[in-house]
């Protein structure tokens, strides 16, 4: 039995001239294997490659060898002293092992996690690619350990299945999944750990060498409030008038009733501030995600089917920007509620809607990506954090997604979310000297990996008097941008060339 797997990659050049198919010999009596055949079908296609998975002959990786473990719960990663691996290790619904970081031994002996580069002049936190943990001979390249499930555990986020952590991945929270401890805040260790792995091929060298250059960046906007002022906040702002006079804080109050004054007499919200974002961006794509249902699991923001707010969505289409489903908590698990939602926005713009990112970047691991492929969205970027900037599938690469629970591969695009303003600063006061520093920390690394700085910054920080500073590192991002020459990255483009694969039996 013989498959073979082509994607086309996102660059032109690359395209015109594709590599031969990538060998691959599998072990399928491994409950992770079409996960891992997924896996390896997504690298390959993201150096021009296709994938032949080879039931004999030659092959160029071969994966066959068990995982050793110590008669304790621990595992023993290659290349390490066993003297920092003597910790425990989560393991995914199939049984397979999720390695936790390795450990050094501080003062007094007792064992304290690295930081996520690693200190001066020590190894590279799991580093699992060593050279004790692959072997290259014959034109054959060995993992001695199960490297690529645990890669495919973490792009495809089989820990989220897990009852321990499955509060945790609906709320986003790094600090309580296993990716704090593996440090996935980072680095996009899935990009690091299979590009080392393929760059012992020699036909990959040349495009591993040449991934900088095909770095691009996504600037998303998350329109979750596009009115300051409603009767609720109107009547806050009245009750708090005499409190907030007796202190004497008279410049907020002449701002606050100049801004509803200014909103009875010409319609204009303070934070109605697409166009303003518009004009920053210039003919830089970007993309909005609008709350098809306003009312939340908290409380109502916006009705979109009111005219002041089907403005702001025209003027998105107007000025050429995407527009995208910012899906709702309560019906994350819903397939006709979220169908209602995409059908909703759909008639509003009246154009199909093909992107979403699910509001508080909350999701169910079993369900809602099954249900968004079902209600015909074609490209997703929810897998950010909440509490930290960071890559939580490990990769900065845009990616089809594997639905764990099916065990089948899908047509979804998973865009993963690196950076938002929210994850690390408050946008009322901040160090912008230090806000500017971690935002371009973050953008070296996903570029050093070729991959999509997918950053977001909401609308309503873009209101100076309230948020001041704020549009100011904005427009320094995008200098930056301009400086490196990133391209804008293409999400329903890029979503074509992936469901278009050739794949024949």
């Amino acid at each position: 039995m013989r498959r073979t797997f082509y994607i086309p990659c996102g660059t032109e050049a690359m395209m015109e001239q594709p590599l031969s198919p990538m060998r691959f010999r599998g072990n399928r009596s491994n409950p992770n294997h079409p996960a891992v055949l997924h896996l390896l079908r997504t690298y390959a296609a993201h150096l021009g490659a296709g994938l032949r998975e080879v039931d004999d002959g030659e092959a160029d990786i071969h994966w066959d060898r068990p995982l050793p473990e110590s008669p304790g719960a621990c595992i023993f990663l290659p290349g390490r002293p066993q003297a920092i691996v003597d910790a425990g290790c989560a393991r995914t619904r199939d049984g397979f092992p999720v390695p936790i970081r390795g450990i050094r031994s501080p003062p007094m002996g007792k064992p304290e996690l690295p930081d996520a580069g690693g200190s001066a002049g020590a190894p590279e936190v799991l580093d699992a690619c060593g050279e004790a943990g692959l072997s290259l001979r014959d034109g054959i390249l060995r993992a001695d350990w199960d490297l690529l499930s645990f890669c495919a555990d973490i792009l495809f986020k089989r820990a989220d299945f897990l009852p321990e952590y499955r509060e945790a991945s609906r709320e986003g929270h790094c600090r309580d999944l296993s990716d704090a401890a593996l440090g996935l805040a980072k680095e996009p260790w899935v990009d690091r750990w299979m590009f080392r792995l393929l760059e012992h091929l020699p036909r990959f060298r040349g495009p591993i060498a040449a991934l900088p250059s095909r770095a691009r960046i996504w600037l998303t906007h998350d329109l979750d409030n596009l009115s300051k002022w409603r009767v609720r906040s109107v009547a806050g702002q009245l009750a708090r008038t005499p409190l907030q006079a007796a202190r004497g804080r008279f410049g907020l109050l002449r701002r606050n009733y100049g801004e509803m004054l200014t909103l009875a007499f010409t319609g204009k919200d303070p934070y109605d501030t697409m166009d303003a974002i518009h004009a920053l961006e210039g003919a830089r794509k970007s993309a909005s995600f609008f709350l098809a249902n306003g009312l939340d699991h908290l409380f109502h923001r916006y009705e979109l089917s009111r005219p002041r707010y089907r403005r702001v969505l025209a003027d998105c289409l107007r000025a050429g920007k995407d527009i995208g489903l910012h899906g709702q908590v309560h019906v994350i698990s819903d397939a006709a509620g979220i169908k209602a939602e995409v059908d909703k926005l759909a008639g509003l713009a009246e154009k199909p809607v093909a992107l979403n990112r699910q509001h508080y970047l909350r999701w169910d691991a079993a369900r809602t990506f099954a249900c968004l492929e079902a209600a015909g969205i074609r490209v997703d970027s929810t897998l950010g954090y909440n509490d930290t900037p960071g890559f939580r599938t490990g990769t900065a690469w845009p990616y089809l997604w594997f639905d764990c629970a099916a065990d089948r591969p899908t047509r979804l695009l998973e865009v993963p979310l690196i950076l938002a303003e929210f994850q690390f600063y408050d946008p009322q006061k901040f160090d912008g000297d230090a806000v500017r520093r971690v935002m371009k920390t973050y953008l070296e690394t996903a570029c050093r990996q070729g991959g999509v700085f997918t950053v977001l910054f909401h609308n309503q920080y873009f209101h100076e008097p309230e948020f001041p500073g704020h549009g100011r590192v904005y427009a320094d991002l995008l200098a930056w941008a301009d400086e490196r020459g990133l391209p804008d990255f293409d999400p329903l483009g890029t979503h074509a060339r992936y469901a278009e694969a050739d794949v024949r039996g």
